[in-house]
C-alpha cells in the first residue's frame, strides 16, 4: 500500500490547506499548466528547494507552505530549536540549520516519521496473532506479506489508514517481484 502524494497531503494538513478530492498531483498540474509527471517534479522541486515568489502568489497551497516555512525559521532563529508538529519534540538543539529549506526538509521528514509511528501504533495491534505481517515500511508505503485467509483484514487496514486522512494505492502480487 502506497500513500498517494504523502508529503503534499501531510503538509496540507499542517498548514491548513484542503486539497479537492482526487489526485493532488493532477490538481497542481492544472495550476502549473503542465502534465501529471512534470507536476510531481515541480512540486518536489519547490518543496525541497525553494518556492518561487510567483508560485506562492499563484497557488494558495504554496502560499500557506511558505508562511509555515517562514514561521518555523523564525521559531528556530528565536529559540535555537523548533517543536515537531505531532509529538512536540524539540529539534535543532544539536543540529545546525543553515537555511529555511534545510530546516523545512528536516521538519517534513520528521512529520512523516511521526505520522507513520501513529499509523503503526494502530496497525500493529490489529495484526497481532495474524498470519499477515508488515514486512517493509518506507516513508510512503507499507509492504504486507498477506495471508489469503485473512481477506477481511484488508478493509480494517484501509480504515486505519483513512483515519489519518491518507489516500492509498494498492497493488497485489504472488510474490514481491511481480504485481
Amino acid at each position: 500500500m502506497d500513500y498517494d502524494a504523502y508529503h503534499l497531503r501531510l503538509i496540507a494538513e499542517i498548514v491548513g490547506y484542503k486539497f479537492p478530492e482526487g489526485s493532488v498531483h493532477q490538481y497542481l498540474a492544472n495550476h502549473y499548466g503542465v502534465d501529471y509527471d512534470k507536476s510531481k517534479s515541480l512540486s518536489f522541486k519547490y518543496l525541497y528547494g525553494e518556492i518561487p515568489y510567483r508560485i506562492s502568489k499563484k497557488i494558495p497551497f504554496f502560499y500557506k507552505v511558505q508562511k509555515y516555512i517562514d514561521k518555523k525559521w523564525l521559531e528556530y532563529k528565536r529559540n535555537n530549536f523548533v517543536v515537531s508538529d505531532i509529538y512536540n519534540r524539540k529539534i535543532g538543539k544539536n543540529t545546525r540549520f543553515t537555511n529555511k529549506s534545510k530546516l523545512f526538509n528536516y521538519c517534513i521528514q520528521l512529520l512523516e516519521t511521526e505520522n507513520n509511528m501513529k499509523v503503526l501504533d494502530d496497525l500493529l495491534p490489529v495484526l497481532e496473532g495474524k498470519k499477515t505481517k508488515i514486512v517493509l515500511y518506507s516513508y510512503d508505503s507499507f509492504l504486507f506479506d498477506f495471508d489469503e485467509g485473512e481477506e477481511d483484514l484488508i478493509d480494517e487496514i484501509k480504515q486505519i489508514i483513512k483515519k489519518y486522512k491518507l489516500q492509498i494505492k494498492e497493488s497485489y502480487g504472488s510474490n514481491y517481484d511481480f504485481r
